[in-house]
This record gives structure tokens, C-alpha cells and sequence, in this order.
């Protein structure tokens, strides 16, 4: 189902933890979580997260974790496995915008600490995250 937003962006997914829009002429995919994210929901919407970004050539990303409750956690897998999946797919550019929740805050800062060959960058605000990506 897709569904055409007046910022360009469709809606490509949706389900009870993700939601990811797409916008084809700014080549980004903006990925909207929400709730408690167990490690197979986690996985599941990286997964997703990356099918997207192949099928549409996506070079930018804005992650948006402001509705997540908390984590499971797996930052060796982000790093290890999705992170240079995501940069062998043409990912350029990544904005992470943090949960309030502060565990999770930690678990995404040592992700981004940790990965290489994406510029990545944290925020606290949606629309400062867009703007930084709008810069590319």
C-alpha cells in the first residue's frame, strides 16, 4: 500500500512497531519506530529497512526513534552485519533521531560510535535531523 504524503513521502510500510516512507526525488527513506523493540522486531524492521533501500537506491536515512520505549538491544548485529549492508547499498548519510528512553539513547550513541563509512549523525528533533539530510 502506498500512500502519497505532501512532503513527496509514500508510505511503503506500516505495522504495530514500523513505519517507513519513502521520498523517490531526495532518494531518502525515513523509518519511523515505535513501542518496546524485542530483538526479532528489531531485526525484522532492519531487514525491511534495507530491502527499501535497495529497491529505491537510497543514499540518505533518517532512523526515528522517538516513540521507542525501550530495546532489547543488539548493537554487535547493527554494526557487524546491517550498518555495512546499509553502506554497500549506496547509503550516504544517516540521522538517528534518539528515543527519550536514556538506555536506548546509550545503545544508539555506541552503534554510531562504532560504525564506519556512513556519515551518521544523532539528534534529539525530527525536523533537525531532516535538515541536516536536506544538506546533501
Amino acid at each position: 500500500m502506498l500512500y502519497l504524503h505532501e512532503n513527496k513521502e509514500q508510505l511503503v510500510h506500516t505495522s504495530d512497531y514500523l513505519d517507513i516512507k519513502v521520498n523517490l526525488k531526495d532518494k531518502m527513506l525515513v523509518s519511523i519506530w515505535q513501542g518496546w523493540l524485542d530483538t526479532a522486531k528489531g531485526h525484522s524492521g532492519c531487514v525491511k529497512i534495507l530491502n527499501y533501500v535497495n529497491e529505491y537506491k537510497i543514499t540518505k536515512i533518517l532512523n526515528d526513534n522517538s516513540k521507542v520505549t525501550g530495546h532489547s538491544g543488539d548493537t554487535k548485529w547493527m554494526i557487524e552485519v546491517w550498518i555495512p549492508s546499509l553502506r554497500e547499498a549506496g547509503v550516504n548519510y544517516f540521522a538517528w533521531v534518539y528515543s527519550h528512553e536514556f538506555f536506548t539513547q546509550l545503545e544508539i550513541d555506541n552503534t554510531v560510535d562504532q560504525s564506519t563509512g556512513i556519515s551518521m549523525r544523532t539528534f534529539f528533533l525530527q525536523e533537525d535531523a531532516r535538515q541536516w539530510l536536506q544538506d546533501f
